[in-house]
C-alpha cells in the first residue's frame, strides 16, 4: 500500500512520516498503517543535507541531524521514497549509488531510503509512476550556492529530452505523476492569481513549471501529486481533482475513488 505526503525538510517536518501521524490519515481513509509498504515524499526531503561520505551502502552522515534522521527512517516498516525537490543537496544526490528498483534506477541513501530519479518511470505495487521533480527557489537572494541552493534544482535540456524519450517509449499513459512543483493547471487549484495572465506568466518563469505543462499536455494519468507549495488542498479534494497538492497530510493511493469523466 502506497502513502504519499508533502515536503519533510530534513527534520523540520519529519512528523509527516511519524507512526502517529500516518495512522491518523490511514484511518481517515479506511486503511491500515501496518499495510503501508512505500511512503513517498514529494520533494524537499532534505536528506542528506550536509556533505558526508558515500559508498555502495549509501550515506554515512557526520551531521547530528542527518545521522538522527537516517536512523529514524531506517527503522520504518516501509520503504521511504523521495522525489527530488529544490531544497535537496543535489551535489550529494549525484554521488549516491544507483540501484535497480521498481523497474528502473533509484538513488540509494540507505537500505530503506531511496530517491526516485526525475524523468524516470517506475512500477510500484503494480502502478505506473512518472516521476518529475525540481522547482525554482524563490528565495535565492538569501541562499548560498552549493550550501543551501543548487543549480540542479532546474532540469537541463538533456534531462528533459531523455524524459520525453522515455515517455514516448512507455506509451504516454500512466497511473500517477509525482513532481515537486506542479503544472500551472495544478498550481491554479491553490493560487487563484493564475487566472490573470501576468501572474500566470510569472509562475511560468520557473522552467520546471513550463516543463510540467509540456508533460501535462502530452500524457494521460489518474492523478498528479505535487508538493512545494505547502498546501493541503489536494487531500480534501483527492476524490474530485486529478491534481493533488500536498504538504502535511497524506493520501493512500489505493483508497482513491475513480474520477468521473
Amino acid at each position: 500500500m502506497i502513502y504519499i505526503t508533502g515536503d519533510t525538510h530534513n527534520t523540520i517536518d519529519m512528523h509527516h512520516l511519524s507512526a502517529k501521524w500516518m495512522r491518523r490519515y490511514c484511518f481517515l481513509q479506511g486503511a491500515k498503517y501496518s499495510e503501508v509498504t512505500e511512503a513517498i515524499v514529494l520533494g524537499d526531503f532534505g536528506l542528506p543535507w550536509e556533505d558526508c561520505p558515500v559508498d555502495e551502502n549509501g550515506i554515512h552522515p557526520a551531521d547530528k541531524s542527518d545521522k538522527y534522521l537516517l536512523d529514524w527512517y531506517n527503522k520504518k516498516p516501509f520503504k521511504v521514497l523521495a522525489v527530488m525537490g529544490n531544497h535537496d543537496n543535489y551535489n550529494m544526490l549525484e554521488k549516491l549509488p544507483q540501484v535497480e528498483m521498481y523497474g528502473d534506477k533509484v538513488l540509494k541513501v540507505s537500505e530503506n531510503v531511496f530517491y526516485l530519479i526525475r524523468g524516470h518511470i517506475y512500477n510500484i505495487q503494480g502502478k505506473s509512476f512518472l516521476v518529475l521533480g525540481g522547482a525554482q527557489s524563490q528565495d535565492k537572494s538569501r541562499r548560498t550556492l552549493d550550501k543551501d541552493l543548487w543549480a540542479q534544482e532546474e532540469w537541463t535540456s538533456e534531462e528533459e529530452d531523455a524524459c520525453i524519450s522515455r515517455i514516448e517509449k512507455f506509451g504516454k499513459a500512466f497511473d500517477f505523476v509525482l513532481s515537486h512543483t506542479g503544472p500551472l493547471s495544478g498550481i491554479s487549484c491553490i493560487e487563484s492569481s493564475c487566472d490573470y495572465p501576468e501572474y500566470a506568466a510569472a509562475f511560468r518563469e520557473d522552467s520546471n513549471v513550463r516543463f510540467n505543462d509540456r508533460i501535462d499536455g502530452m500524457i494521460s494519468y489518474k492523478r498528479w501529486f505535487f508538493g512545494h507549495w505547502h498546501e493541503n488542498w489536494g487531500y480534501d479534494h483527492r476524490n474530485q481533482s486529478r491534481y493533488i497538492p500536498l504538504y502535511t497530510e497524506g493520501v493512500v493511493v489505493e483508497k482513491l475513488a475513480e474520477l468521473r469523466s
